[in-house]
């Protein structure tokens, strides 16, 4: 497991915003992550100022995604 792989391991279930190359970006909670996919459940599709509820479980392909980003908790 590379370095990076265990940072993101640290962070399992907690929500992220993840941008992919082509633009979508998905709010959901980190369930899963592995060489290949990561895994989004209690999930988003964010469009604009939009947030639509995804039915069940998003998988995304680690290759498609340019950037993820942790939100600051709300206060």
């Amino acid at each position: 497991m590379s370095r990076r792989d265990r940072l993101i391991r640290q962070v399992l279930r907690e929500r992220f915003v993840v941008t992919l190359v082509g633009g979508e970006s998905f709010d959901g909670l980190l369930m899963d992550i592995d060489d290949q996919t990561i895994q989004l459940v209690d999930a988003f599709a964010l469009d604009g100022n939009s947030r639509v509820s995804v039915d069940g479980t998003v998988y995304l392909r680690r290759s498609e995604v340019s950037y993820m980003q942790k939100p600051e908790p709300s206060r």
